[in-house]
């Protein structure tokens, strides 16, 4: 079991939703962070709301630079960097085909490449750190449930999930022999502004209500730290979830048929919300 005192942890995408709850979450069992994110208000708010004894870095992870950049500041801030959580993305909801090349090329350089930049800046760092409990240093990548079957409306974004997820199981196994744990995250639906921020920039809004399909961030931020204090290879805050989907893939036409359902209900929730048609 990981120590979380004193425990070094860098979160990118930490000025909401997720992020910023981990953020609390670690920060009360006395971890010392480096909170990363395009919003300086928004980290400077969260780190005196935290004491204001964590580093602050305003960083865009799409930005190669940037990564790099947040990365050597933490460590000069923190010594090492014991627990590396790549949690910053956005996300858009038109249909594939309707997604322009800008929108894709968006989409991959925050959730795909701000991830693997990050990791390219800082393992190389963290393999040559002393092994703490048991490991060198752990990786984290919040990826999604969608991570395992493509959505309607979803389908890009459902892309650069699935991407970070090959990403996490190839790195677990390449990197277990020098002591670096590989983690990776699968929410479903979480109250967060990430949903209303991914529908203010396109076309599309999902519907919404089914409490059932929609966790807190309280929720997964507990699974999360749990897995940062005993790694395990991935976490599912929905149990459930993770079991169907693992059988998806193995019945694609039935869970064809079951997202037909959720297609229609996002179709019919925007012919609503677009109004009666005019003559």
């Amino acid at each position: 079991m990981r120590t979380l005192k004193d425990m070094t942890v860098v979160i990118t995408g930490a000025s909401a939703g997720i992020g910023a709850e981990l953020a609390r979450q670690l920060s009360a069992k006395g971890a010392r962070l480096a909170l990363t994110a395009r919003r300086r208000d928004r980290l400077d708010a969260l780190n005196a709301q935290l004491g204001g004894r964590h580093v602050v870095i305003v960083a865009d992870v799409s930005r190669q630079e940037d990564c790099q950049r947040l990365v050597d500041e933490s460590f000069a801030a923190l010594g090492r960097i014991d627990t590396l959580v790549c949690n910053a993305g956005i996300g858009l909801y038109p249909p594939v085909h309707e997604t322009t090349p800008a929108e894709v090329r968006e989409l991959f350089a925050t959730n795909v490449f701000g991830t693997t930049d990050c990791i390219y800046a800082a393992v190389p760092r963290m393999l040559q750190q002393p092994v703490r409990d048991r490991w060198r240093g752990k990786v984290m990548i919040v990826s999604s449930a969608a991570a395992r079957r493509g959505v309607p409306y979803l389908g890009v974004y459902s892309a650069t999930k699935a991407a970070q997820l090959s990403v996490a199981e190839a790195m677990r196994v390449e990197l277990r022999p020098q002591r670096m744990a590989v983690t990776s995250v699968h929410p479903i639906m979480t109250k967060t502004e990430f949903g209303e921020a991914a529908e203010a920039r396109g076309r599309i809004k999902l519907p919404r209500g089914n409490d059932a399909m929609t966790q807190t961030v309280e929720h997964v931020a507990r699974r999360m730290v749990a897995s940062i204090e005993r790694p395990r290879a991935e976490v599912w805050p929905s149990r459930i979830t993770g079991v169907g989907l693992s059988l998806a893939t193995l019945l694609p036409s039935i869970a064809d048929r079951l997202l037909t359902k959720y297609r229609d209900d996002v179709e019919s929730a925007n012919k609503v919300a677009a109004g009666p048609a005019q003559d």
